[in-house]
């Protein structure tokens, strides 16, 4: 950790060091090792969580057995909703190219939670690069090694890769693909090459089997440049990209996700075109309760992407944004053009997830990137002064975190912006930041003739490069604390055991547990079909499940019913095995058999 600091902060001050290919591939090797190895830790915590990773770790171990066909519950002993993607058989809930990437680890590792999150690390890792590579295409080197460093250690991302977040490995593998297209697209704007649109389609296509419609960005983007050059705002050659290359780039990637499409619509034609429905619900519907108002992902979700450095990062972006339609230039256009293209739909959507805006990571970071690498290019002064407001603003007012209570705060969706009024202190931040910014500019008019105003500057520079290497610190240590949490579960480890060696393959059990989607652990585990004895009624209150039905069902579709006890209840049921689990204290399980 201390070579990489010495090596970011040399990127900082000198930019003829950074400009040797030799310096600059060994600091962004520092940033992709420490990335990574800060990524590992704890990487194989035995926890399964219920959002989302409980359903892809299950459907990618069936996998193996059936790697064309998706199944949550592979042998449904009770009746289900097709509708249901929480508790029914096929599950085409997410596209599959995520889960198969899960299940070839699987295959070569073996089935457990180290296997489930490392394809998610080395996607995660390999996207820091990526990030890199657009920064420095785009921009130079320095802001190519800043961006990256500050993806590598993005605290979200952490928890994604972890499995702590809401739909995880999903967005991950979405994100690799979103940039590997963007970059791409980068590549065959500037050179012409049809086949770089064609690959460039075809990474979209791959994205979009990932997590569907979320894909387009890169799509967009194009359609976006094309439009600015056609219309002489951007200054960019008319032959590099033509309606002809976005074409070709948006049949590539039909051609990419046909077959998927094609199959699904043959093989469970219903079940595909319900969640297909459920996706372009989101646009216009309250889908499973995460419906919000359109200042929730700008004023609530995206602050756990960048906490304590938030206001600096949307700063940032506002400045690179103003500074685009100044300049002109396409590296500028194309990174704001990603930012609002991520941002805009879905803050009109009514439907509105933690998670989406994910893929707006890199072309974020990058806008922070930019603003302090050109603060340390002669005469840049309105980058050093942006760059300086920002981080004096945030000092000075207490903001960082977001003050929203829950999921469900304000789900009536009743009031303007209620989110923006309870993180107030983001614009507070950005008024101050205006307020500074005058001040500098004001300052500047007064100075620019005499030759001590460049030292002025440069202690600006300086005092800032001092205030923000210790937000950095403060940004590494809320990833650290993402691995920190080390969440284990050894008691279903145990408990699935005994049930994949002792029992047969037509078992199904029940659990005692009340809390919602703990089955979801002993399934995983187990590999047999695990119910709760519990479920909640039309007031969300537990009430008990009449277990002997459950049971009788089970044995009319062929299956053996077993409850699994974690509570200390008594059951009058034949026990079959007792014991205490491995590593719990003070805790034991039973299994019963329900009979006739």
């Amino acid at each position: 950790m201390i070579k990489l600091t010495s090596n970011l902060i040399k990127c900082f001050v000198n930019h003829k060091w950074v400009s040797k290919c030799i310096d600059a591939k060994f600091a962004i090797f520092w940033v992709l090792l420490a990335s990574f190895l800060a990524i590992l830790r704890n990487l194989g915590h035995t926890a399964i969580h219920y959002w989302d990773e409980g359903f892809h770790a299950i459907v990618a171990r069936n996998l193996l057995k059936h790697p064309l066909t998706f199944t949550l519950y592979d042998q449904p002993w009770l009746p289900y909703d097709y509708k249901g993607w929480g508790a029914n058989h096929i599950w085409l809930h997410k596209p599959p190219l995520a889960m198969w990437k899960i299940a070839i680890s699987y295959w070569a590792l073996g089935v457990n939670t180290l296997a489930l999150r490392l394809p998610s690390a080395i996607l995660a890792t390999i996207a820091i690069w990526i990030t890199y590579r657009i920064a420095t295409d785009l921009f130079d080197r320095r802001a190519g090694l800043i961006a990256a460093f500050l993806q590598g250690f993005n605290p979200f991302l952490f928890g994604s890769i972890h499995g702590y977040n809401y739909s995880d490995h999903i967005d991950i593998a979405l994100l690799f693909w979103v940039e590997v297209s963007c970059w791409l697209l980068i590549q065959a704007i500037r050179s012409g090459a049809l086949k770089l649109y064609i690959l460039c389609g075809i990474a979209q296509g791959l994205a979009y089997l990932s997590k569907s419609y979320l894909a387009l960005i890169t799509f967009g983007i194009a359609i976006v440049i094309w439009g600015a050059g056609w219309t002489k705002i951007l200054n960019l050659p008319a032959e590099r990209i033509k309606l002809r290359d976005i074409i070709v780039q948006l049949l590539s990637s039909i051609l990419t996700v046909t077959p998927w499409t094609a199959y699904c619509l043959i093989k469970h034609p219903k079940e595909y075109i319900w969640e297909h429905k459920r996706v372009l619900d989101h646009l216009s519907t309250d889908v499973e309760s995460w419906g919000a108002t359109w200042d929730r992902p700008i004023f609530d979700y995206m602050i756990q992407f960048y906490p304590i450095i938030y206001t600096i990062v949307i700063g940032a972006v506002l400045c690179l944004i103003f500074t685009t339609f100044k300049n002109r230039s396409f590296g500028e256009f194309f990174i704001s053009a990603w930012v609002v293209g991520v941002i805009v739909p879905h803050s009109y959507a009514l439907t509105k997830t933690p998670s989406a805006t994910m893929i707006a990571t890199p072309a974020i970071v990058i806008c922070l990137s930019v603003i302090i690498s050109k603060s340390w290019r002669k005469n840049d002064w309105v980058y050093t002064a942006s760059w300086f407001a920002l981080t004096l603003s945030t000092t000075i007012i207490k903001g960082g975190t977001s003050l929203v209570k829950g999921r469900d705060q304000f789900d009536k969706l009743n009031k303007l912006a209620p989110y923006l009024e309870t993180n107030f202190w983001i614009i507070k931040q950005l008024l101050v930041f205006g307020i500074i910014l005058g001040g500098l500019f004001l300052c500047r008019q007064l100075t620019h003739r005499f030759r001590w105003q460049k030292w002025l500057w440069l202690s600006l520079r300086f005092s800032v490069l001092g205030i923000s290497i210790l937000y950095a610190q403060g940004y590494i240590d809320s990833s650290i604390a993402v691995t920190n949490k080390n969440v284990n579960h050894p008691l279903y480890q145990t408990i699935g055991k005994k049930i994949r060696t002792d029992f047969p393959q037509n078992a199904c059990f029940f659990l005692d547990h009340p809390d919602h989607g703990t089955h979801f652990y002993l399934m995983f585990y187990a590999d047999r079909s695990v119910y709760q004895t519990t479920t909640r009624d039309a007031k969300q209150k537990i009430v008990d499940r009449d277990l002997q039905k459950l049971a009788t069902q089970v044995r009319a579709a062929g299956g053996i019913p077993y409850l699994v006890s974690i509570t200390k209840q008594d059951h009058n049921y034949d026990l079959v095995f007792e014991a205490k689990a491995e590593n719990v204290i003070n805790q034991t399980y039973q299994i019963y058999a329900l009979k006739k």
